[in-house]
């Protein structure tokens, strides 16, 4: 009877049951209290083992799983192993389900305890595939748990292992309409795409939506679940009609199942809003956040970790719409949320300070945004080391803006420190290497140590062609700052190869969307042939340059360069006389 009402949702009178049945093998007396607190840590008595007592205490030790109670369960069923190892002995399948569920436990209740919960898993497995057999569905139980420990290590060839040995089991045994052989395949299909396989991980996926469709409604909270799952592998293959067709199907599946007001359909809205963003659709992405707040707002702790990165969404978005108030503000808002949630020190908190940095930054406050990234970089310091990539990163915005302030010294002392962080981290063939010589070069350009400059983008370059490849748009911003670096070091070969260099590429990255920059270009090439001499190929330059401008619909005396447009109004008038 308990075992029904358990089934049915009624705990209390399930735990009221099992107590009975503990009260009655210990000859308590009849007027006994059976409240639920009564079996929340059971200890059996030496005097009164009894075989019949292992189910019972595993029957309580499930219930106080279901309800939550994660250690009051690691109790109950560490009290039913000592009994199963006393009645049965150290190899018996009660001792393994014992040893199974207490692993089951240790996996739920911290990612720190997965090495416990590993050795609980693997003495199952091994008493397990000596009572039962490498084929039995018990074993494959057990082999889809420790799959689950490795996919929480992030460990997925591993648990991809485990996951096949338990569906070819569960298929051949249970059959392949059964809801072990469907979890099993869910899994599967979650380490695959993980890899990337995707098209082995769709297969799985509707594999488990094959059954879960025929054994549950369409209305179920695992199909939602599934339905995302497959939504996000279209998403990553770049089918985006279908991934939203699949992510709106799994909201109405998820909100049938579970009520609008369910942390798990909050997250199928942040998962659609993550959708509309990386479609850079902000309206839409938008909404899917706003309402996806509403609901956690309602049905979460006011500093629930799920909480804190919507208001972050929201502030992205509002971020990239240049709109900067709203995004300090809802920031903010997550910031105060992680003081309360973390503390004075935690790497989410110093993201979010170098977030709100960049944000005063673009706002024009100077000053707010260097307080932000300072104690930024003071917490990522202290919290992550000297030489973590974040530390690298903040370090960059700061020198920026002391570049900017043309405090020349400040900043190539910051990046000098990034670039030292970088290059042990990442190689010397990395991009943000390159980016970080790329800054580098532009304080050397500045204080007018051409060589160094020189220097430093020869080697930006080397890095961006091996990377990028020799075509990349960043490839010409490069050659295009070693060009007026060796034009203001006099000379003027390397400059021209430099500025032709970057025309080339401007020419196939550029030319349908910004004009200005070929025009640019131009304007150098033609300055150099001047200096030159070479009165032809200058005029070829600055006369295409003048054709540009005007069919885009520009004016020169608009254009912000560095350099001069030289003489486009003089040699390039808009109606020149007949020589």
């Amino acid at each position: 009877d308990g075992q029904a009402r358990r089934r049915v949702g009624a705990f209390d009178d399930a735990s009221s049951l099992y107590a009975a049945s503990q009260h009655t093998l210990d000859d308590e007396e009849e007027d006994k209290s059976l409240s639920p607190v009564s079996v929340a840590s059971p200890v059996v008595s030496p005097l009164k083992l009894q075989p019949i007592i292992v189910p019972i205490l595993h029957n309580i030790g499930q219930l106080q799983y279901r309800r939550g109670r994660i250690q009051e369960a690691i109790d109950t069923y560490s009290e039913t192993l000592r009994c199963a190892r006393i009645i049965h002995g150290e190899d018996h399948t009660t001792v393994a389900a014992a040893l199974n569920s207490l692993g089951v436990l240790h996996y739920h209740s911290s990612s720190d305890e997965s090495d416990e919960a590993m050795a609980l898993f693997q003495d199952a497995l091994r008493i397990r595939v000596n009572s039962l057999g490498l084929n039995h569905p018990d074993v494959a139980t057990t082999l889809n748990n420790i799959g689950r420990i490795h996919v929480q290590r992030d460990e997925f060839d591993e648990a991809l292992q485990y996951y096949e040995d338990a569906l070819r089991i569960r298929g051949a045994r249970l059959g392949t309409d059964s809801l072990d052989y469907a979890a099993t395949a869910f899994n599967a299909g979650q380490s695959l795409h993980q890899k990337g396989e995707y098209d082995r991980a769709l297969y799985l996926y509707h594999e488990f939506l094959r059954v879960a469709l025929v054994k549950f409604t369409k209305n179920h909270r695992d199909v939602a679940v599934v339905l995302s799952g497959i939504a996000q592998i279209h998403q990553e293959k770049k089918e985006y009609d279908k991934a939203l067709e699949l992510y709106e199907e799994s909201l109405q599946a998820g909100k049938a199942a579970l009520g609008e007001y369910h942390s798990e359909v909050a997250m199928l809205l942040n998962r659609i809003g993550n959708f509309h963003f990386e479609r850079e659709n902000l309206d839409a992405a938008l909404q899917a956040y706003r309402d996806g707040l509403r609901i956690e707002r309602r049905v979460l702790e006011p500093d629930h970790p799920n909480i804190i990165v919507t208001l972050s969404n929201l502030g992205e978005i509002h971020r990239q719409r240049s709109e900067w108030d709203e995004a300090a503000r809802l920031y903010g808002e997550a910031l105060e949320l992680q003081h309360v949630k973390f503390g004075t020190e935690h790497e989410d908190i110093a993201s979010t300070l170098n977030t709100l940095g960049l944000i005063h930054d673009q706002k024009g406050d100077t000053c707010l945004s260097l307080q932000y990234l300072q104690d930024a970089l003071l917490m990522r310091r202290n919290v992550l080391g000297d030489d973590h990539l974040d530390v690298s990163a903040t370090l960059t915005y700061i020198g920026t803006i002391f570049y900017r302030k043309n405090m020349l010294k400040v900043a190539m002392d910051l990046f000098k420190e990034s670039l030292r962080i970088r290059r042990s981290a990442l190689g010397r063939d990395h991009r943000d290497v390159a980016f970080t010589l790329y800054n580098i070069a532009l304080v050397h350009q500045q204080r007018g140590c051409y060589e160094e400059a020189i220097e430093c983008y020869t080697e930006t370059l080397r890095v961006e062609k091996l990377v990028l490849g020799d075509g990349h748009r960043d490839v010409s911003m490069t050659l295009y700052k070693l060009g007026e670096v060796h034009k203001a070091h006099g000379d003027l070969d390397k400059a021209l190869e430099s500025f032709q260099g970057a025309l080339t590429i401007e020419r196939n990255t550029v030319a349908a969307d910004d004009p200005a920059t070929i025009a640019r270009t131009l304007n150098e090439i033609g300055n150099i042939h001047l200096a030159r001499g070479d009165v032809v190929p200058m005029m070829e330059a600055f006369n295409e340059a003048a054709r540009i401008y005007r069919s885009a619909g520009l004016s020169p005396n608009n254009l912000v360069v560095s350099g001069h447009l030289y003489a486009f109004d003089i040699s390039c008038p808009e109606a020149a006389p007949a020589a």
